[in-house]
């Protein structure tokens, strides 16, 4: 099976799993610039052409204000391939990665500050679903990194309700591994660029977790999948639990990576 022929069956099985998309959908799709959000507008383009309802794409990328911005690229890839776009413009570039103040990476920060304005420019632009290009491996990576520095069992979920249903985060690439990510992205010509901070530096947890997994899948291949279906079997009743706590300590939650 060809990478782009595996990506778009397990995006589309994903989609249908967990009621991602739903007839009329205005979905914002948070572009980076990297392979991964850029690889998702293209296969939900796609996907639209044969899905069963109608749904419109607002791609949006928010521009760090850095020497390496990916703005020019982006509002040309946008107005080629005819979409409603919008440039959200910000300095956050200079103003976190140059303080002095931060603990030892500032892609927390600047993470939940992105987030923030994507949710701002959802509700100016009247899209109701917000689609980020998150894949298996974010997925577990999140899960260690919550187990390491955070002290809870949580990921990142594929459909994510937010402010009483107002606004709808979904991750179509959930079942999708970043190599076939990367293979898809070569294969389109999608105009992917590096990435400004690159993860935070060589001290970044996330970046110390992927190497770890890394070399973990090359000793036992198919670790990666195994982890994920961990996920979504959770035997509550063989984990320790504070009398009178019940279950819900233990659980696949919404809470985001600590990084």
């Amino acid at each position: 099976m060809n990478s782009s022929h595996r990506v778009r069956r397990k995006m589309g099985e994903a989609l249908g799993d967990f009621g991602m998309i739903d007839p009329q959908d205005r979905i914002l799709v948070a572009v980076s610039g990297g392979k991964d959000s850029l690889s998702l507008l293209d296969l939900l383009r796609a996907h639209a052409e044969r899905a069963p309802v109608s749904y419109v794409l607002v791609p949006v990328h928010v521009d760090l204000g850095s020497c390496q911005s990916k703005a020019g690229v982006l509002r040309t890839y946008f107005q080629d391939q005819g979409y409603e776009y919008r440039i959200v413009e910000t300095q956050l570039g200079q103003d976190l990665c140059g303080a002095d103040d931060l603990p030892e990476s500032c892609c927390f920060h600047c993470a939940r500050i992105r987030r923030k304005l994507i949710f701002d420019t959802a509700r100016e632009l009247g899209c109701v679903k917000v689609a980020f290009g998150h894949h298996l491996d974010d997925m577990i990576e999140t899960c260690l990194l919550n187990m390491f520095f955070a002290g809870n069992i949580s990921t990142m979920l594929p459909r994510q309700p937010l402010f009483g249903g107002r606004l709808v985060l979904i991750r179509p690439l959930t079942y999708c591994r970043e190599q076939w990510l990367e293979a898809y992205a070569r294969d389109r010509t999608l105009p992917v660029r590096a990435a400004p901070c690159e993860e935070g530096g060589p001290r970044s947890r996330r970046r110390r977790i992927k190497e770890l997994l890394a070399q973990l899948e090359r000793e036992n291949p198919g670790l990666k999948d195994s982890l994920f279906r961990s996920l979504m079997n959770v035997r509550t009743d063989y984990l320790p639990q504070l009398p009178g706590a019940g279950c819900g300590h233990v659980s696949v939650s919404g809470v985001e990576h600590v990084e």
